[in-house]
């Protein structure tokens, strides 16, 4: 993939400052999007924002921006991606044809995607499977459970690796119902380290994990958290390519992420 294989965005657009969001990977008729917390790939629910990617991709197109013509960008639809607060892939196509025929594979379970993520507390196993069924709350800004009007869906937690004090799962998934891998690791006992919403959690400081710690400078200065955000990421898509094969995407951590895990490594024994 080329170095400068990426949707660029002015400021003011997507998020505050100019943005470039890296194709990770593209074939005939779609690419992957490696996508950075806080920013919209589709209409959030609660939310409401005056534009997202696939909306300021399409005014690109009816634009004629050239660099999305040299990427074979005719038509823009985005199939799945991570929720708005959280990081990760997203995958699109970038023709009608393909559009359709990825939003089938997706509404029929073909499309198997991969999230990972890290919890506080020590888990009892290591392999747990949620079926809850999910909808949207009547009157608050969240999902919950429900039995009779929720959606079915299905995630497979499996540990990946254990920390005292914390855990790095994956959690696997041929649906995409919104805030779905929160909630159900919320209702697992696997509370998603930043999350707010379906568990109260605090982010992890160097401080709280390194042994005889000592703050930069004269002390004085306020530690920042490894990483400041929820720490959930889609990290994995697996889809049909139009021809049977399956096609594996996989996007990077961002890289205070990818620091929290390695710190992690460094200083909290298994």
């Amino acid at each position: 993939m080329p170095a400068d294989d990426f949707l660029s965005f002015p400021p003011g657009t997507l998020v505050r400052d100019p943005l470039r969001l890296p194709i990770v990977a593209r074939g005939e008729g779609w690419l992957v999007l490696n996508k950075p917390v806080g920013v919209p790939w589709t209409p959030d629910l609660w939310v409401p924002r005056s534009t997202d990617l696939v909306r300021e991709v399409r005014s690109q197109i009816r634009e004629g921006k050239p660099s999305l013509g040299r990427l074979g960008i005719g038509a823009f639809h985005g199939i799945v991606g991570p929720d708005l607060v959280a990081s990760g892939a997203v995958l699109c196509a970038t023709t009608d044809a393909e559009g359709d025929r990825l939003a089938n594979a997706m509404g029929s379970s073909q499309i198997e995607l991969t999230h990972r993520f890290v919890t506080m507390g020590r888990p009892a196993q290591d392999e747990i499977v949620c079926e809850l069924p999910l909808a949207p709350h009547a009157s608050e800004s969240r999902m919950l459970v429900s039995h009779t009007t929720g959606k079915k869906t299905v995630t497979t937690f499996r540990l990946e690796k254990r920390f005292r004090g914390y855990a790095v799962w994956t959690a696997t998934t041929t649906f995409d119902r919104l805030h779905q891998i929160r909630i159900h690791a919320a209702e697992s006992a696997l509370p998603i380290v930043g999350e707010s919403r379906y568990a109260k959690t605090t982010p992890i400081f160097l401080s709280e994990i390194k042994r005889n710690y000592r703050p930069a400078g004269d002390g004085t200065r306020v530690e920042p958290p490894l990483y400041g955000e929820l720490c959930l990421h889609l990290a994995r898509i697996a889809f049909p390519g139009a021809d049977g094969k399956t096609v594996v995407v996989e996007a990077p951590l961002p890289k205070p992420f990818a620091v929290l895990l390695k710190k992690l490594g460094e200083h909290v024994p298994v």
